[in-house]
């Protein structure tokens, strides 16, 4: 086969992020009693600059998980402790594991024939706590959590510690993932040939470059899978 291996993001690739963010983010909210009509939209702006920021290497995890909830509840007037808001967050977080629409059929069939990689930018504590409810806990070779290693995509290095255990080399290795920014760019930086995962649609941007466009996740199989 063309590839000995085959790395997923998680977050908007396999699992329903959007789903399952929006569903701890209300019921902070509501824990909060903040019951503003857009929450979730100011949330998220605030949230994603952070994120942003911890892929130019510009905040740790660390920081993120408490910085988001200070500087929202900054910016709208919300009472709170940040920290432990970050903390009970966390914990929503991590009982969502809504899995995206074939999602579980399409690495079940991937790692009948190839060790499957789930590669992320998550917080430990919840990714593990959803893996720990998701069917693809049993079909993942390996899950390699950012917090956990001290690097982030699209840092190369992720790449290398999650295939260093299977003794894989990045040119036999296919990375699969929706973020141009963190998961095509980081496939880049590390050697490895790209699958942008776009149902939206959207074009190439940012300098990167994908060996295979898809809008339907099914179609990563026959890509992985190929001779």
């Amino acid at each position: 086969m063309k590839y000995k291996a085959v790395l997923f993001d998680n977050d908007d690739t396999l699992m329903d992020f959007q789903a399952g963010n929006r569903n701890a983010v209300n019921r902070l909210m509501d824990e909060l009693g903040y019951r503003h009509p857009d929450r979730y939209e100011q949330y998220e702006e605030i949230n994603l600059s952070c994120w942003a920021l911890l892929e130019e290497g510009k905040m740790t995890q660390r920081e993120l998980k408490t910085e988001r909830f200070a500087r929202f509840m900054a910016r709208y007037g919300v009472e709170g402790d940040p920290v432990r808001t970050g903390e009970r967050f966390v914990e929503l977080l991590g009982e969502q594991s809504i899995l995206l629409p074939h999602a579980e059929e399409t690495v079940q069939r991937i790692a009948e024939k190839l060790p499957v990689i789930i590669v992320t930018n998550g917080i430990t504590a919840v990714q593990k706590k959803r893996f720990a409810k998701s069917p693809l806990k049993d079909l993942a070779a390996a899950v390699v959590i950012s917090e956990e290693i001290g690097v982030a995509k699209p840092d190369p290095e992720m790449f290398r510690i999650a295939l260093s255990p299977f003794g894989i080399a990045p040119e036999d290795a296919l990375m699969i993932g929706d973020r141009l920014s963190g998961d095509i760019l980081g496939a880049n930086n590390a050697g490895l040939d790209a699958c942008w995962y776009n149902p939206a649609g959207l074009p190439l941007t940012g300098g990167v470059h994908a060996e295979y466009i898809i809008s339907d996740i099914r179609d990563c199989v026959a890509i992985a899978l190929q001779e």
